[in-house]
């Protein structure tokens, strides 16, 4: 099967937080003189968000989430992002770090570490053979492949520019004749600090809200502090998902601030959808980790092998939340998770089932035996035997009887579909229990075990076999 190569979930996070705040901290400032209407968030376009009035940039931010203080391993993006004020006169421009980022050694500040490193490549090309192909200006303006960072920095930033146009906008940079750097900044939080800790960015955003709240004379408390909080992530994880699926669409799509401020005006009594999605999207990804940090579950595999958890977990992960539960939906027969409220949705998740027996599928069958079509939210195995064996991972657990799980099965009317193409569901323990939908529901006789299981699929499979992962894994391989 083959999987988007979309980026991690978790490398998402803090930057669309961070994006977020921002947004909050602009609603908040200007509260009084603007409607918003005209107004819009931006991630993953010319930096990692910006943000626009009237489509147009009015400010463009980098987030870097670097456990590290060094300024090298910042250079590469504050020249990146000093290039782009180059071209946008008008922008202003903020890096935010998880870290503090520290000057260059006998440098006063950033601007004066960041002018010094351009003058340095102004320097390098000025005193070297006209003919010198080995600058970084000279490899910016080459067609090479192989150059350095700060040399493809340059080229993404100015195509088709030769070494002495390029060298003739660092100069106008460095020598103040365009104030792009001194539209750049490192972002100040609201407690003076001019990075956020990853553990701190949380109860900065709920902080944000509350003031909105306080603002407005409305209802301020912990329980829709963290409701709206969870509501904004999965309307995060959403755009941020959807925005790389369209990246190279003409239109951009681009989160209004007009939705953020309804979302801020909505009355979240019961658990909402997004609330519930994102908070199990966090939870799933969390039980993968443990998995695979566990050394008596998992081991990487050697050299050149595919890790079929790895595989599992880059789609999943790079579903959108409300995405991942509807294939949770499908992962756990045993339960209807289809309640008006999402509440008794959130209480009958089964994270041992995940943790102990859907993890472990992922992990020992091989991905490749995995098709995806008919509904949408289906992730089946498929023998190659004839007939095609057909298996649903699941998170039904050995703890509970076979017989009670069989009937919870047939009882949930949202599985039904699943039991005109699916024989088999993965679970947890060590043998094999044979079941008839029929025979639940009416007297027909149940199929013998050995029977030939080539039914016609406008009727539900006479019967379903729940089968242990090592059976799973000796038919699949």
């Amino acid at each position: 099967m083959a999987f988007d190569a979309s980026p991690s979930w978790s490398g998402f996070n803090y930057q669309g937080k961070v994006a977020l705040y921002y947004a909050l901290s602009f609603i908040n400032k200007k509260i009084e003189a603007e409607d918003f209407s005209n107004y819009s968030l931006m991630l993953e376009d010319t930096e990692d968000f910006e943000i626009k009035r009237n489509r147009v940039a009015v400010s463009i931010h980098q987030v870097k989430a670097y456990n590290s203080s060094s300024y090298n391993d910042y250079s590469d993006a504050l020249l990146g992002i000093v290039l782009e004020l180059y071209k946008q006169p008008s922008v202003l421009g903020k890096i935010h770090t998880w870290k503090p980022i520290n000057s260059k050694p006998n440098y006063a500040d950033l601007k004066a570490s960041l002018r010094h490193d351009m003058s340095e490549i102004i320097k390098d090309f000025d005193n070297s053979d006209p003919k010198d192909e080995g600058t970084i200006l000279a490899k910016a303006a080459s067609t090479a492949t192989k150059i350095p960072k700060k040399a493809a920095i340059l080229r993404l930033a100015f195509k088709d520019f030769s070494a002495p146009q390029l060298r003739d906008i660092l100069k106008a940079i460095v020598t103040r004749d365009n104030n792009a750097l001194e539209r750049l900044d490192c972002y100040v939080y609201d407690d003076g600090n001019a990075y956020c800790d990853l553990n701190e960015i949380n109860s900065k955003l709920k902080s944000e809200m509350a003031k909105y709240w306080d603002k407005k004379g409305t209802v301020n408390t912990d329980e829709k502090k963290d409701k709206t909080f969870y509501y904004f992530l999965g309307m995060m994880d959403s755009y941020i998902i959807d925005r790389h699926k369209t990246k190279r669409d003409q239109e951009k799509i681009q989160l209004e601030f007009s939705d953020i401020v309804s979302s801020l005006e909505c009355d979240r009594e019961d658990i909402g959808s997004f609330y519930l999605a994102f908070k199990f999207k966090e939870k799933f990804a969390a039980l993968i980790d443990d998995y695979m940090e566990d050394s008596c579950n998992y081991s990487e595999p050697e050299d050149g092998l595919v890790c079929n958890l790895k595989e599992a977990r880059k789609f999943l992960l790079s579903l959108n939340p409300d995405e991942l539960w509807e294939y949770y939906r499908s992962f756990s027969p045993q339960s209807s998770l289809h309640h008006e409220c999402n509440t008794e949705n959130a209480l009958e998740v089964s994270t041992e089932g995940i943790r102990h027996v859907l993890i472990e599928v992922f992990h020992k069958l091989n991905i490749e035996k995995v098709v995806q079509k008919g509904s949408p939210y289906k992730f089946i195995y498929r023998a190659n035997s004839s007939p095609g064996q057909s298996f649903l991972p699941t998170t039904i657990t050995s703890a509970v009887p076979r017989s009670y799980t069989a009937k919870q099965i047939v009882k949930n009317h949202n599985m039904i579909e699943a039991l005109y193409e699916v024989g088999y569901l993965i679970c947890g323990g060590s043998e094999k229990y044979v079941f008839s939908p029929d025979s639940m529901t009416n007297t027909t006789a149940p199929q013998a075990e050995d029977e030939d299981r080539r039914s016609k699929r406008d009727e539900v499979l006479k019967n379903i076999t729940l089968v242990p992962i090592v059976y799973a894994k000796g038919v699949l391989d």
